[in-house]
């Protein structure tokens, strides 16, 4: 048959011509120019992205009578010789079905013979990295110091299977996946060449279905010119053909989770699976389609390249609007989770249900720092609270009692035998408390209960309502020491002991711990109902704390 496939009819003849690799046909032009073209090279790369069509440029562009030259003629003996594959003196081999030694020794042997009618020898092994390590060893010393007439081009997908003696020998040039806008319009030049009219979404769809090779978009697209009527590709032929699931379906289903409706979503699923869908591949569509969403909720209102049409990009950021980013994160790492249980099970299809199933319950999700923040608002603590000013240098100060920040009573006011006396402060416990805080938080939170302060000597006194469960945390050897220090600290004088007054009746810590609040009393605690407020929860059980858990 004389049909010559799109991937071979419009392969590149020279370096103007190759889609996407811009940086490395530059480099190539400006060594021929130079005349520093290297005797051994590496292209590394995806499949059908330009490696081959590459290397056999490169081989005109050196053997072309005009040459060696970045632009060979393509009409030279020479370069038509190259073109139709059938130069005696362009070696291509199958790395993957010529990998033991002996074929090696073989090519080491030609390789010391002149060119029959070029000027050089070029030997393009592809898949390179399917050789065995006796292969490589044996290419070695070749490879590195090869006749002046023999340049080697090796080629491979996979360039870390591909001994570091062999990688240390070539000039390595990595080939990219070609660009989505690129492949468009290469695209586009070949179905007006052909004759045809071809759907923007059709367009956009192969391209996308190809994930950047460009030999894979023309194969669909060959197949799209048998299939289309009248010469037109819509988007329902490319749909078709390559069985993918509309991105409609999956705005649908995003649609159903952020609505909360399992029903809707599980009907969704079961008319997939009686249109014959193929339930993993409709679970790498809807991963990839959340993380295009997570792409466009990061950016904002920047526009960033996406392989979709305007008009779904805008559908997309509406739908996503009131979600917030992490949630689309928590669906991310809760759909990679299960894909062990959708990709490799017999029962695909209740891993992908359960999945996004799960991801409904997942919608009111807060991420942790943000609860943490809560808490901390709420508790009063700030981390840019001022520190009081170092202007208690001279002694200890009287002070006047206030209400903590987070108490709405005002503890009274009481200066009996003070020590030293001398300048009161206004709201010298309110300052203490933003003073503790920077130092000791849980310390702060508990002491922050307190309603009444006042010195006695060199003794500080603290009072607590009855039944308060902070004096319970505070009555230990190990927190009384801890805020003994923390008020020298702060006052820059000696504090003999700290003590706490529960109700009227003062008392020494005596660290015994056999006192507990009632459950009652603890359930009330405003600090406990705010914490159950922010995280949602409720209490199920209260133990009292005993005394070897205390110390």
């Amino acid at each position: 048959m004389s049909y010559l496939v799109l991937a071979r009819k419009w392969r590149p003849q020279n370096f103007e011509e190759v889609v996407g690799q811009q940086v490395i046909t530059k480099t190539l032009k400006n060594a021929l120019t130079q005349n520093r073209v290297a005797h051994a090279l590496l292209f590394c790369g995806p499949r059908g992205v330009g490696k081959t069509s590459v290397a056999r440029i490169l081989a005109k562009a050196v053997n072309c009578e005009r040459g060696p030259t970045p632009d060979p003629c393509g009409i030279c003996p020479a370069c038509t010789e190259i073109a139709h594959g059938t130069s005696l003196d362009i070696h291509e081999i199958d790395g993957a079905s010529n990998n033991g030694v002996d074929e090696i020794r073989k090519l080491k042997e030609t390789v010391a013979y002149l060119p029959v009618t070029l000027r050089y020898k070029v030997y393009i092994i592809d898949e390179v990295h399917m050789l065995s390590k006796g292969a490589f060893n044996a290419l070695l010393k070749t490879l590195e110091e090869p006749p002046e007439h023999v340049i080697f081009i090796l080629a491979t997908t996979e360039p870390h299977k591909i001994p570091v003696t062999i990688l240390s020998r070539c000039q390595r040039y990595d080939f990219r996946r070609i660009p989505f806008q690129d492949m468009i319009m290469h695209l586009e030049k070949i179905i007006k060449k052909e004759g045809f009219e071809a759907d923007e979404k059709a367009l956009m769809l192969v391209a996308r279905e190809s994930t950047g090779s460009l030999r894979d978009a023309e194969v669909i697209l060959d197949q799209l010119f048998l299939l289309s009527e009248e010469k037109r590709i819509t988007f329902e032929d490319a749909r078709s053909l390559l069985s993918v699931v509309d991105s409609t379906v999956m705005m649908k289903v995003l649609e159903c989770i952020i609505k909360e409706s399992p029903e809707e979503l599980l009907t969704l699923i079961h008319q997939l699976v009686d249109a014959g869908t193929d339930l993993a591949y409709f679970y790498r569509s809807f991963l990839l389609f959340l993380h295009d969403l997570l792409l466009l909720k990061a950016a904002g209102d920047r526009k960033i390249p996406l392989e979709r049409g305007s008009e779904e990009i805008h559908q997309m950021q509406e739908m996503i609007r009131p979600v917030p980013l992490e949630q689309i994160e928590h669906w991310i790492h809760l759909l990679h989770e299960r894909e062990r249980f959708i990709l490799q099970s017999e029962y695909a299809r209740i891993g992908l249900e359960t999945a996004l199933v799960r991801m409904i319950h997942l919608k009111q999700a807060v991420s942790l720092n943000s609860l943490i923040r809560q808490l901390e608002e709420k508790l009063g603590y700030s981390k840019d609270a001022s520190i009081p000013p170092k202007s208690r240098e001279t002694g200890p100060v009287s002070p006047q009692l206030s209400s903590s920040p987070s108490n709405h009573r005002k503890p009274t006011s009481h200066t009996t035998d003070t020590h030293p006396p001398q300048e009161p402060v206004d709201n010298f416990f309110e300052e203490f408390l933003r003073f503790a805080k920077k130092r000791a938080m849980a310390l702060s939170v508990q002491l922050s209960e307190a309603t009444g302060f006042q010195w006695r000597g060199k003794v500080a006194e603290i009072q607590f309502p009855s039944q308060s469960f902070a004096l319970k945390l505070l009555d230990t050897p190990e927190k009384e020491a801890q805020l003994k220090a923390l008020l020298e600290k702060f006052t820059g004088h000696e504090v003999a002991r700290v003590v706490f007054k529960e109700g009227g009746d003062i008392k020494a810590p005596s660290g015994n711990g056999q006192e507990t609040p009632t459950k009652g009393g603890f359930r009330e605690h405003p600090v406990i109902q705010d914490i159950l407020g922010i995280l949602g929860g409720h209490l199920i059980e209260v133990k009292p704390i005993e005394k070897d858990q205390r110390r």
